[in-house]
């Protein structure tokens, strides 16, 4: 069994309030009701037991209502410990006890938890804190500062070990000095932000930090959390090494607004995903919502607006749902699709599914009513062919492609009806949730609907080399006929891949993808002249 013993029976004297400082209020509610907050929301805590003069009582409306055990406070923290440790004793059959302060709104839910856990492989876990000033003692003696450490609630012991091994005229602060030598200890130097209320101008601080950091830590502390999370490897891969600068500088903005977000967005915890390349993705858990995912895009890159517009356009009958966007940190909250599986051509009835929704149920363009940031996909390629002398690498078999992908167009397209489009649905933008597909990630663009198809295509064929290109081309592409016209799915495909080699110089160091691209235009080429007689 489980007990957290709250200790709550300090009558708080340097902190100069007229009752003491647990039931002073943060933000309308005394301090140790947040911190049983955090208790009730551990999933590995069976009973509380809260040390407290009965006085106090009705100070908590959590205490007052709710069912904990009571132990008397006594004339020093030993002898408060020690009566909350009796009663654990002769009513309980404990295996663990984590002593916490009522005076240390921050707890978190999580950090019980670890706690616990963490008391299989130790006799004791101990928050601690380094010391990082100059370190001396009142003799002025020098003291080595590596040599010594803070030691702070919350604490937790086996309990029968620390039951036995009790001194209530221990000597020392310090509650696992009275275990003995070689016991096992685990320190836990990672509860950075542990306030402990000690003098009254603290609890405006608290307050401070609980409103504006986010209203969460109750349950758990995400809204402080070490920057670095947020560098993945995603971002070390591609953002860092083009654009580094400016990617810093964007992270210390995400970071700065991360804990009015959490607020915001009743976050309780979050997890970066490490894979995507252009901004910053994090799965997380809100308390208003659900399973979510926040969005990140810098101003640098240039996608957001565009993609933010195209996920309000596009089709919920195959889109993820858009719940909300802050656009002053470039920012969108989405309903995470779970289990987040990627998309693959063999779950051929789901993938039927959703192509039949992204033709029969997509957007006509129409200038009267054209959108803002979504630009023409023809433009855009006529801006790389002009561009073209920019490319790092692939020139001399990049720029005839480019060429006559724009004259295909001209010829194929031109008079198309246009469509507003997600027009990048590979299949690590397709979500699998086990019972259908969902679209992410949308570039945004408008062209003709053929094209909503050929990333599928090409993602998948260059997937599987063992499969053979042409043959597995020539497989994507009879299932991709029966949502548009072969030969017309055949053109845009040459097109588009013209298009993506030119982006490929940019983002991929190893040519490899730009000339898997050249090849599989060769091969589409290759096959139109095959079955030209079949137009």
């Amino acid at each position: 069994m489980n007990i957290v013993l709250v200790m709550s029976g300090g009558v708080g004297a340097r902190f100069g309030a007229v009752i003491p400082k647990q039931y002073n209020l943060i933000a309308g509610r005394p301090v140790i009701d947040y911190v049983l907050d955090a208790v009730e929301s551990s999933k590995q805590t069976d009973r509380t037991v809260i040390v407290m003069d009965q006085q106090w009582v009705n100070y908590s409306g959590k205490i007052g209502s709710g069912d904990y055990d009571i132990a008397p406070s006594g004339a020093t923290r030993h002898e408060s410990l020690y009566n909350g440790l009796r009663l654990i004793k002769e009513n309980y059959a404990c295996n663990k006890v984590l002593i916490v302060d009522a005076v240390g709104p921050f707890l978190y839910a999580d950090l019980i938890d670890d706690y616990f856990d963490k008391l299989d492989q130790y006799d004791a876990v101990i928050t601690a804190q380094k010391i990082t000033g100059g370190f001396t003692d009142v003799h002025d003696n020098n003291l080595d500062r590596e040599q010594y450490i803070i030691t702070q609630s919350p604490e937790g012991f086996r309990f029968e070990q620390l039951w036995n091994h009790f001194k209530i005229d221990f000597p020392y602060q310090e509650t696992a000095g009275m275990l003995p030598q070689g016991t096992k200890r685990y320190y836990n130097f990672d509860f950075k932000n542990n306030l402990k209320l000690t003098y009254d101008f603290e609890l405006a601080y608290a307050e401070f930090m609980l409103q504006n950091l986010g209203k969460v830590n109750r349950q758990n502390n995400i809204a402080f959390f070490d920057k670095t999370i947020l560098i993945t490897e995603g971002l070390k891969a591609f953002l860092l090494r083009n654009e580094r600068e400016k990617t810093l500088q964007w992270i210390d903005m995400v970071y700065t607004n991360m804990p009015r977000l959490i607020s915001k967005f009743e976050l309780t915890s979050f997890l970066p995903n490490q894979i995507s390349r252009y901004g910053l993705v994090l799965q997380a858990r809100s308390r208003k919502y659900g399973d979510v995912v926040l969005k990140f895009i810098p101003a640098f890159v240039g996608r957001y607006e565009r993609e933010l517009e195209a996920m309000r356009i596009l089709p919920k009958s195959y889109m993820c749902r858009l719940i909300d966007a802050d656009e002053s940190c470039r920012c969108m909250l989405l309903e995470k699709v779970t289990p987040a599986r990627f998309a693959c051509f063999e779950e051929n009835i789901k993938l039927t599914e959703m192509f039949n929704h992204v033709l029969q149920d997509a957007v006509p363009y129409s200038e009267d009513a054209k959108p803002i940031h979504i630009p023409l996909y023809y433009d855009e390629l006529l801006e790389k062919l002009a561009h073209v002398d920019t490319i790092p690498y692939g020139r001399d078999l990049i720029e005839p492609e480019l060429v006559q992908a724009v004259d295909l167009y001209n010829e194929r397209f031109a008079r198309s009806r246009l469509y507003i489009l997600h027009g990048d649905l590979h299949e690590q933008n397709i979500l699998d949730n086990g019972k259908r597909f969902y679209g992410i990630d949308p570039n945004g663009m408008i062209g003709p609907i053929e094209l909503e198809c050929v990333r599928f295509i090409r993602n998948d064929v260059r997937n599987h080399p063992a499969f053979g290109f042409a043959q597995r081309f020539a497989l994507l592409l009879s299932s991709f006929s029966r949502y548009a016209d072969l030969h017309r799915l055949v053109d845009i495909f040459i097109i588009d891949m013209a298009f993506c080699t030119f982006n490929s110089t940019f983002e991929n160091e190893d040519p490899k993808e730009t000339y898997d691209d050249l090849e599989l235009i060769r091969i589409a080429k290759e096959w139109k002249e095959q079955h030209r007689h079949e137009e």
